[in-house]
């Protein structure tokens, strides 16, 4: 028997293949296919993609990025991860990526990371991070593993303070801006509907909703934060708020998204915003201002937050130092505020 017999197999010939994936997950090749080439959406279930991505993480499957053509010659790509791509918000943001990033030989694919829950291994695994030069996230808590895993660049946007962040958003100061708008009409019993969702952004708003009551001396009461998941179109929690003997006067939404169904809730109780009702809103999408009356929100420059992201990542990808850059939002004052008269 000749020497070349009896060789051990080298590490890479042991590498784990998608038809290993498909036979632990008990599914066809061009099933694991789909979802590392993401192209799963419509064709692959939720639990049978939730299997696949189980056994993959098993058998530390990475996929071969030249295999799967993600990156041909010379193309460069950048992922931007936001916590919800259905928000006209993100869509904004995109654009404004898309555009910084094309004018820099950059293609740009988008990522929605509320899919991943709290769980950025998986969303790392399915991605196949070596693919990419470079990611931008919405959420601080990815960064960490994300640095692990990724030979790439991180830009973090929007973290829990501004130590964590790339590009920073001052939720909690925007918040309380709010609080203080609201406070100084008078009003005691301010209410906050944010969306239940596992984003940090929502979690920095909460706190800070908490805080602006107490610089005010008002008392923090649970009944008045309603937490409602994103895409809803019931208003009838809102609407027992407003039915109660001691009902809220002021509304802080967290995204301007939820200011409609304070509108509708509004309306189905006798009540008219600007006067029995006052309600405020973050982010001055384009809805804010066809709302009737228009409301009062808080505008947070998507084109100058997509700019100083991408150039954050050149920055990084290049070796320079970067600096923490804050996006520098703007109070819109319209009709849907006034003094409390309850």
């Amino acid at each position: 028997m000749s020497a070349m017999s009896n060789k051990k197999k080298s590490p890479a010939a042991a590498r784990p293949t998608s038809r290993d994936v498909a036979r632990l997950a008990g599914v066809s090749q061009s099933t694991v296919s789909l979802v590392f080439g993401g192209k799963a959406e419509g064709r692959v279930t939720p639990e049978r993609r939730e299997q696949i991505l189980q056994a993959a993480q098993t058998l530390s499957y990475r996929p071969n990025s030249s295999a799967r053509g993600l990156k041909l010659g010379t193309q460069k790509l950048l992922a931007l991860g936001v916590p919800n791509v259905s928000n006209p918000y993100f869509a904004s943001v995109l654009k404004s990526v898309i555009g910084s990033a094309a004018a820099n030989g950059y293609a740009t694919v988008l990522i929605n990371t509320g899919e991943y829950g709290n769980d950025p291994e998986r969303l790392l695994l399915s991605l196949d991070a070596h693919a990419f030069d470079g990611m931008i996230f919405w959420e601080a808590s990815w960064t960490a593993r994300a640095l692990e895993i990724m030979p790439t660049s991180v830009v973090v946007v929007d973290g829990d303070s501004s130590a964590d962040a790339d590009v920073f958003i001052a939720s909690d100061v925007i918040v309380r801006e709010m609080v203080d708008h609201l406070a100084s009409l008078g009003h005691s019993r301010i209410a906050r509907v944010g969306f239940d969702l596992e984003a940090n952004t929502f979690r920095v708003r909460s706190r800070a909703y908490r805080e602006g009551l107490q610089a005010h001396g008002l008392t923090y009461d649970a009944r008045l934060e309603i937490e409602l998941p994103f895409g809803a179109t019931s208003s009838s929690a809102i609407e027992a708020l407003l039915s109660q003997p001691q009902r809220p006067t002021a509304f802080v939404c967290d995204d301007d998204l939820l200011a409609p169904l304070v509108y509708r809730a509004a309306t189905r109780c006798g009540l008219k915003i600007g006067e029995s009702v006052s309600v405020v809103g973050i982010g001055d999408i384009e809805l804010a201002s066809l709302l009737e009356p228009p409301l009062t929100t808080v505008a947070i420059p998507t084109q100058a937050l997509g700019e100083s992201a991408v150039d954050t990542f050149l920055r990084k990808r290049a070796g320079q130092p970067t600096t923490l850059s804050t996006v520098q939002t703007r109070v819109i004052m319209r009709d849907s505020t006034g003094p409390c008269i309850a």
